[in-house]
């Protein structure tokens, strides 16, 4: 069991390097491209925005799963801690998707202008990921709740 927590941790951790490269390189470059190619700068800023918002938003969660994989290592799964946890997690996704929506109508605006409407289903698609996420631990959420009322109920009555 630990060593594949182990993985899952090792998975996340190379996760969020990427996602530190794609904040210190890609970013930048995206946004100073949007700034030659459209001239119009309040667009690019809020390109940028929703590019840093959704990888804080994503570094955040990762921290949450994170701590979930440590509780699991210590047989605390059916705890409020957990629930706790999953609910801060949602958080940290729905607030990733709700800055992933700044970006939504610069997409439109690209794909307007370089005839590809291809080019706005892929900005819908990222930003569909994240909420999609998001209500999945909302469910998550609710089912660990109902089993921490169950589990409890079934400790006091033995």
């Amino acid at each position: 069991m630990k060593l594949r927590s182990w993985f899952l941790q090792f998975c996340l951790a190379v996760a969020c390097v990427l996602a530190v490269i794609f904040c210190l390189i890609v970013f930048p470059r995206m946004t100073g491209k949007l700034m030659d190619i459209y001239r119009h700068p309040v667009a690019s800023w809020f390109f940028a925005a929703g590019w840093y918002g959704a990888a804080l938003g994503f570094f955040v969660g990762a921290y949450q799963a994170s701590r979930l994989l440590v509780a699991a290592n210590r047989h605390q799964a059916f705890t409020p801690r957990v629930v706790q946890l999953l609910r801060r997690f949602k958080w940290a996704m729905a607030g990733a998707a709700a800055s992933l929506c700044l970006i939504l109508p610069q997409f439109f605006v690209a794909a307007d202008q370089e005839d590809a409407p291809g080019l706005f289903v892929i900005g819908c698609g990222i930003v569909a990921v994240p909420f999609v996420v998001a209500v999945f631990l909302v469910v998550l959420q609710r089912l660990w709740q109902t089993a921490l009322t169950y589990k409890e109920e079934n400790d006091l009555t033995v």
